[in-house]
Order: structure tokens, then C-alpha cells, then sequence
């Protein structure tokens, strides 16, 4: 219909209405980029606060799962020392025998936390980083998902140090105590006779002793950065709740 009006105005030479028609059309195809723009942004907007959800809910995640990695490494640094300090003084560890004996078997289990990383890697294979556009927002989480990788670095030795471990005592219990373990957990399983028993083993296993201040230490090691990283995880996950509250 525009192209036959325009037609007929030059046709008889009706310049004010060819000029007319040309402002339409260019106004409406203005107005048709600055819509698609508008909707554009939009989308891009509602998918930045959809990326600020994802990650703050699997931050907490891994808040928790750093936390939960934290008290079992302090929980098995402690059996490691009390089986180190049995061999000072064995009435230690005739003290409780049932927890005695399953630290003999669990010193040096290792848990890695399960990070969930969806969210983040989702934004940067499809190149939509850039849609967080706080830069300090954005710094933040680079910095949160680069420190995982650096602490990564790290698990071929925590589970080298199991699995150590897990050879130099093989042995230390009979199989029908190690059975016990993965039964579910009673007073009175083990006895001081077998506590004895067990530290006579290990009194015969100088590779195991001198092992255990390893075990120790990375125990240690594992609650301090599992601790930082609850720490780091929930300092995050407030940053981004600050920011979804603040765009919303």
C-alpha cells in the first residue's frame, strides 16, 4: 500500500507526500530496530537474572559440600593423631574401642567436594559472561571458580596419601572386624583385647607409623582449605544475592 501511494505521488509530482512517505518509512523502521532492541535487551536482562539464581543457589550447594568436607577432614586428622598418640601411650586407645578401631580404617579417607560448576561453565561456552554486567560482580565469580581450580591442583596427592595409607595398614584388622565397619554402628562391637591386638600390628608396621604424621597433616591441610572455601563460597553467594535484589 506504501509503494503505491509513493507510485502516485510521483506520478503527479507530489513531492511533499513522496517526502512524507519516505519519513514513515524510515520512522517505522526505526521503530522496528529500537523494538527489537528493546526486546533484545530485555531478554538479555531476564537471562542475566536467571544466571544470578543458577549461581547463588550453586554456591550454597557448594557451601555445604565444603563444609561437610571441612569437619570430616578435622574428624580424621583427629583419628590420625589418637592413633599416634596411642603408640605413646596404648591406654588411649583401649579408652573407645569401637571409634578406635574405625580410625584406624577411615584416617586417611579423603572426601572432594562436589562443586557445581553447570551454571558457570554454561556461561562461559556460550560466551554470555558478558551478561553479568557488574564488573566487580563478574571479577568475583571468575575469581571464586579459578580459586576451585587451583585448589584442585592438589587431589592427586590427597588420594595418594589415601591409598597409601590404605596399603600400609591392610592387615591391621581381621576381615571379620572390617565387615563390622560397614555395619550399621553399635556400642560394644570391638573390645580392649582387640584395640591390643590391632596396636601390636601397627607396632610391627614401621612404614604405617611413619606414614601417619602424613596422614595427619593433610588432614589438617584438607579442614583449612575446605574451612576457606566455606568462607569464600558464602561470601560469594551474598554478593550475588545483593546483586539479583538490586536488579530485581
Amino acid at each position: 500500500m506504501i509503494l503505491a501511494r509513493l507510485t502516485q505521488a510521483i506520478r503527479t509530482q507530489n513531492w511533499f507526500a513522496v517526502a512524507l512517505e519516505f519519513v514513515i518509512v524510515i520512522a517505522g523502521v526505526v521503530i522496528g530496530f529500537q523494538v527489537t532492541a528493546w526486546n533484545a535487551e530485555r531478554g538479555e536482562r531476564e537471562l542475566e537474572l536467571r544466571y544470578l539464581e543458577r549461581l547463588t543457589e550453586s554456591v550454597a550447594a557448594d557451601a555445604d559440600e565444603f563444609a561437610d568436607a571441612a569437619n570430616l577432614a578435622a574428624q580424621r586428622g583427629g583419628q590420625a593423631r589418637q592413633i599416634l598418640a596411642a603408640l605413646d601411650d596404648p591406654s588411649q586407645a583401649s579408652t573407645h574401642p569401637d571409634a578406635f578401631l574405625l580410625g584406624i580404617v577411615t584416617a586417611a579417607y579423603t572426601y572432594t567436594p562436589n562443586v557445581d560448576r553447570i551454571a558457570y561453565d554454561e556461561m562461559i561456552n556460550r560466551g554470555h559472561i558478558g551478561l553479568i554486567r557488574n564488573e566487580d560482580v563478574r571479577s568475583q565469580i571468575a575469581a571464586y571458580y579459578r580459586r576451585l581450580e587451583v585448589r584442585s591442583q592438589w587431589d592427586y596427592m590427597r588420594a595418594h596419601v589415601q591409598t597409601r595409607y590404605m596399603t600400609l595398614r591392610a592387615g591391621v584388622l581381621t576381615p571379620a572386624q572390617e565387615r563390622l565397619q560397614s555395619e550399621p554402628a553399635t556400642a560394644g562391637r570391638y573390645s580392649a583385647e582387640d584395640v591390643e591386638i590391632a596396636m601390636a600390628r601397627i607396632a610391627d608396621r614401621p612404614e604405617m607409623i611413619a606414614w601417619l604424621p602424613t596422614v595427619e597433616f593433610w588432614q589438617q591441610y584438607n579442614e583449612d582449605t575446605y574451612t576457606a572455601a566455606t568462607a569464600q563460597a558464602h561470601a560469594l553467594q551474598a554478593i550475588l544475592q545483593a546483586e539479583r535484589e538490586r536488579l530485581e
